[in-house]
């Protein structure tokens, strides 16, 4: 049936204009538009956590940090994520709102510094509203906020450190917050 169709939908689209699409192709967007090379700026992607039920005020008060600083938010995503208990880090342990937050920054030291203080306001109003950041992304949290943020850490880098005793996995991440 579904073969059918598509040989159908195939010389259907040959006649029009002689041009072959796939299904996939049709539907993805030109890209092109997402393009941007300036060799002074760049993106940083930061990931937040929020229980559902503290999704209003977070909002609210994350508003609030970011009306206080100029900050180049590009955009804000937000999904669902469901709870996890199985993950010793886990940053959902509840079921989560999730806020992929697109920022475009300077590369000047002192544009950096900007925005790791506004990045670390902002995982302050997340953890005010008993939320967590994802990890991997530069090391603006401080240790503190790690600790607040993945309660579990010390657990977690104590079975590293038996199941890795030399030290042969790690990586800048582990580096920076461990030393």
């Amino acid at each position: 049936g579904k073969n059918t169709f598509w040989d159908i939908q195939r010389g259907y689209f040959e006649r029009t204009d002689g041009k072959y699409e796939t299904r996939n192709n049709v539907m993805r967007s030109d890209s092109a538009f997402m393009e941007y090379e300036n060799p002074n700026r760049t993106e940083v992607l930061q990931e937040y956590f929020v229980p559902i039920d503290a999704f209003t005020e977070y909002i609210d008060d994350l508003r609030n940090v970011l009306n206080e600083d100029e900050f180049n938010l590009l955009n804000i995503t937000i999904r669902y994520v469901e709870k996890n208990e199985n993950a010793v880090l886990s940053y959902a342990k509840d079921d989560m709102f999730a806020l992929v937050l697109l920022i475009n920054q300077g590369r000047s030291e002192s544009e950096i510094k900007k925005t790791e203080d506004v990045i670390r306001k902002m995982i302050d109003v997340t953890l005010k509203h008993n939320g967590s950041y994802y990890l991997p992304y530069y090391s603006y949290p401080t240790k503190e906020q790690l600790k607040r943020a993945y309660p579990r850490i010390e657990e977690f880098l104590k079975k590293k450190k038996e199941i890795d005793s030399e030290e042969r996995f790690v990586n800048l991440f582990y580096r920076e917050y461990t030393k």
